[in-house]
């Protein structure tokens, strides 16, 4: 799946579909179509009206619990139901009825960080169920936000009494404020000062940023790295800017001996973070790889 291979091809057209749907205002992204247009690079067959459709079937089924017609309109919805009440339903449906919950047996499948699969599998990881969540909300006219504190990825809701966050991986469990704070500092244990930055809304492409992330991540660990440079490349669709990323990729390009993409990275590495620890270590790289050109010439 590198960029060579995509040619013409469903994957290709997956990729451009989406540096289509993240080009316009982020706003309106359609966060479960972008997830499901990352699923078809590795589900080329991938019905993505289906699995629309699946989480249109997952906001009916919380109106019914709610007494309310699968034709009420979400206006109606907001003004006929207390939120609070709204999200007790969503809960009952997912976590009670559907059983969606965390995968902790096989936490770095990659299957659980594809959207399709988490619709057919009732199960996956933090930012995945989290997504469902906020999509199932906004079919119900509830505004529900991602919250991407680190290790863990959690939702939360404005209520006219104050901000509850819920842990979806967690079967739905409400948490406080304080609750968040004490489940940052157990994952870190203690080492960072808690950032009151860590509780505000992620952007959509944030979000989607950060899926990918955890994606190229557990192909990295697994040596998939076909695909780990297939997931970097959408990173950078999204942020272009990334120095980060830009110093990854040109790590991948240089495991595949793509000596001139791998050089093209790593110099912009070096321009967008001129003062990074590892600058020594990759201004050598970037010698070496010049080298490298020079005697293939």
């Amino acid at each position: 799946m590198a960029e060579e291979s995509l040619r013409d091809t469903p994957q290709q057209r997956a990729r451009k579909a989406f540096e289509a749907l993240i080009a316009g205002d982020e706003a309106t992204i359609d966060l479960a179509h972008a997830a499901l247009l990352i699923a078809s690079e590795e589900y080329p067959d991938l019905n993505i009206a289906q699995y629309m459709a699946k989480l249109d079937t997952l906001a009916q089924q919380v109106l019914g619990v709610l007494g309310l017609s699968a034709t009420q309109a979400q206006a109606e919805i907001a003004a006929q139901i207390p939120p609070e009440q709204i999200l007790e339903a969503m809960n009952l449906v997912l976590f009670e009825q559907e059983h969606f919950h965390g995968n902790t047996a096989d936490y770095y499948n990659p299957r659980n960080s594809f959207l399709n699969d988490i619709l057919d599998q009732h199960t996956g990881i933090p930012i995945t169920l989290s997504l469902l969540y906020m999509e199932v909300g906004k079919r119900l006219g509830m505004q529900i936000d991602g919250i991407g504190l680190p290790w863990h990825f959690v939702v939360r809701y404005r209520l006219p009494s104050g901000i509850i966050y819920i842990d979806t991986f967690g079967r739905g469990r409400l948490l406080t404020e304080q609750d968040c704070r004490d489940l940052v500092q157990r994952n870190i244990k203690g080492k960072v000062k808690f950032n009151p930055d860590w509780l505000e809304p992620v952007s959509n492409k944030q979000l989607l940023q950060r899926l990918l992330g955890n994606l190229k991540h557990i192909y990295i660990t697994q040596g998939d790295y076909v695909r780990a440079l297939s997931i970097s490349d959408r990173i950078l669709i999204l942020a272009p800017h990334s120095a980060i990323e830009r110093r990854d990729r040109g790590a991948l390009h240089l495991h595949f001996k793509n000596y001139a993409r791998a050089l093209r990275d790593l110099k912009a590495y070096v321009e967008l973070a001129p003062q990074a620890n590892d600058i020594k270590r990759i201004r050598q790289q970037i010698r070496d790889i010049r080298q490298m050109i020079a005697l293939m010439n």
